[in-house]
């Protein structure tokens, strides 16, 4: 039988039908590391991890001189003290990120859950510490890295037990979670930002104060980024109930602008603050934000 190629197999409309989320992310990223080398062995007072080509300025004592000799390659060998690191995941599970378009294999919630699954067990598989704080209007799952409740099997549970609803109060999850946060970690924030852009500049500064890297994922529904009705309809705010009842062709070129200015106003407070900036729609390939996160962590090493 032929291979699940890739781009299916990171796709979210395979992924969302795996309802076991250790299983979902077995598979996602098994499947993008296959072809890596990730053989292992002792070594002394370390576990070896994985090569990585020699950079001038590297310590030669890390040389695999016999590569070298074998096949003319200059790779360091990187062990686990060398490259371990905490990382803390922020996932947005108020009512906002329950939506999910006619179009969408899923949720907005469901899609960055299965990201922040994904996430834990990549960080795991490369000898990381990873946590996970999950919050709506109260924070419904606080388990910091590192910790004994932080194991990946309790991770992965628990997250198939939450529930998008509520009104986001990202300050409150802001607070609670640098509370768990001791050392230098990499956090990683998935939200959709509904009107917070004009407070994330200021909370990321106090993730830079406090000595963290930041990684910040915005995921959005199509419908969000295109509004591609044409009928007259009435639009409920999840969160606010808030409603408006109107004709989307006569509003469609000021929402996308309002749209363009949100989303500009969040990735310029992100580029401000030094932290990456993804947006995602929610039918989007999930490859690359595995890929990006791998692309982080070798620039923290």
């Amino acid at each position: 039988m032929p291979e699940t190629p890739l781009s299916e197999l990171l796709s979210p409309a395979i992924l969302s039908r795996i309802s076991d989320y250790h299983l979902l992310a077995k598979t996602a990223v098994e499947g993008l590391i296959s072809g890596l080398h990730r053989s292992r062995c002792r070594g002394t007072g370390s576990e070896f991890m994985q090569y990585r080509s020699y950079a001038p300025g590297d310590d030669l004592k890390y040389l695999d001189w016999k590569l070298l000799a074998r096949q003319g390659k200059a790779c360091s060998k990187v062990y686990q003290e060398e490259t371990n690191l905490r990382c803390a995941i922020l996932l947005d599970a108020s009512a906002s990120m329950a939506y999910q378009g006619d179009k969408a294999p899923c949720s907005k919630f469901r899609y960055a859950a299965m990201i922040a699954a994904c996430l834990a067990y990549l960080a795991r598989s490369q000898g990381d510490q990873a946590g996970i704080f999950v919050y709506s209007d109260t924070m419904k799952m606080a388990t910091p890295p590192g910790s004994h409740a932080g194991s990946l099997p309790k991770i992965l549970a628990g997250l198939e037990r939450i529930s998008p609803d509520g009104k986001a109060d990202h300050a409150l999850a802001l607070r609670q979670s640098e509370e768990y946060l001791k050392g230098r970690s990499l956090v990683i924030w998935l939200s959709d930002f509904q009107g917070f852009e004009d407070q994330l500049g200021k909370a990321l500064r106090r993730f830079r104060f406090s000595g963290h890297d930041g990684l910040v994922c915005q995921i959005l529904d199509e419908d969000e980024l295109t509004l591609p009705f044409n009928e007259t309809l009435r639009f409920v705010d999840s969160e606010s109930n808030h409603e408006i009842t109107t004709t989307s062709n006569l509003i469609r070129d000021v929402y996308k602008k309002r749209m363009n200015d949100f989303l500009d106003r969040t990735r310029k407070h992100c580029l401000d603050q030094q932290t990456d900036y993804l947006l995602a729609a929610s039918s989007d390939n999930i490859g690359y934000l595995l890929s990006a996160w791998l692309h982080k962590r070798e620039g923290l090493r």
